[in-house]
């Protein structure tokens, strides 16, 4: 295909043909994909009309990740997030990194990339608002999609010592993402649920749209229908990633600058 050069020229992989290149073959399928146009669609043996997770796609530049958009499960929910945050239009354009013919990107191995400044996210989980009309006892559990090096475990509050949905609180530390290497391919999701494993409602917020601050969260519903009342106030950190090797030395900097005012 290289040798041809012809950039107009789309190829269709059911999933499984590539999920195996992208496994053997990640910096090639890059590569490919910054010549390309590639569209990945669920195989056929999906009889229930289930979704793969479109992430391990996007991470090496696939262009149409294709879904059963009859099923809303986490899969959609989680390209129906992506798409929110651009009007829907349903183009989003990779990061240059991903676009330089002088640039090689393996989404597996990389430890950092010189044209990219990773992130470090915190989120604590203050109170919830009209979680549900029982009285129930909640919890909340946070994680991240992104490259294999940033998806991190999960993380989850402990249940409510009393059975407020109405005003739960939680007081814990905040959960800390140290290292997001690539934001502009991390989201963020965030899933309130009943004791027991009940569902009362998400949000999934790709990790460039994230602010700083304190921020009341609207949830959704697996349909990812806005639900009316359900929310989560949480404070969210977002900032460049500092090595602690060099974390000391900036405070020794900034020490020094503050003693010459």
């Amino acid at each position: 295909m290289a040798k041809k050069n012809r950039s107009y020229v789309i190829s269709s992989f059911t999933e499984l043909k590539a999920y195996d290149l992208l496994t053997k073959f990640p910096v090639q399928f890059v590569e490919y994909n910054k010549r390309q146009m590639s569209r990945i669609y669920p195989k056929g043996t999906r009889m229930d009309s289930s979704n793969y997770m479109p992430q391990m796609f996007w991470n090496v530049g696939c262009q149409m990740v294709a879904l059963n958009f009859q099923t809303m499960d986490v899969p959609m929910q989680q390209n129906m997030a992506l798409f929110e945050f651009n009007g829907q239009c349903g183009y989003l354009l990779k990061h240059e990194f991903m676009r330089r013919p002088d640039k090689q990107f393996d989404p597996f191995s990389v430890d950092r990339i010189d044209v990219v400044v990773a992130s470090t996210l915190s989120v604590t989980i203050l109170s919830g608002q009209f979680l549900s009309d029982r009285s129930v006892k909640t919890y909340v559990e946070v994680e991240l999609f992104g490259l294999p090096r940033d998806t991190k475990r999960k993380y989850r509050t402990k249940l409510t010592s009393t059975a407020n949905s109405i005003n739960p609180v939680w007081k814990e530390e905040a959960f800390v993402f140290e290292k997001i290497m690539m934001p502009e391919l991390a989201s963020l999701k965030i899933v309130a649920w009943e004791e027991g494993g009940k569902f009362i409602g998400h949000r999934i917020i790709p990790v460039i749209a994230v602010h700083s601050g304190y921020h009341h969260v609207c949830l959704r519903s697996e349909s990812n229908m806005p639900l009316t009342m359900p929310s989560l106030f949480v404070y969210l950190e977002v900032k460049d990633y500092v090595p602690d090797a060099w974390a000391g030395r900036m405070g020794v900097r900034v020490a020094l600058a503050l003693s010459k005012l």
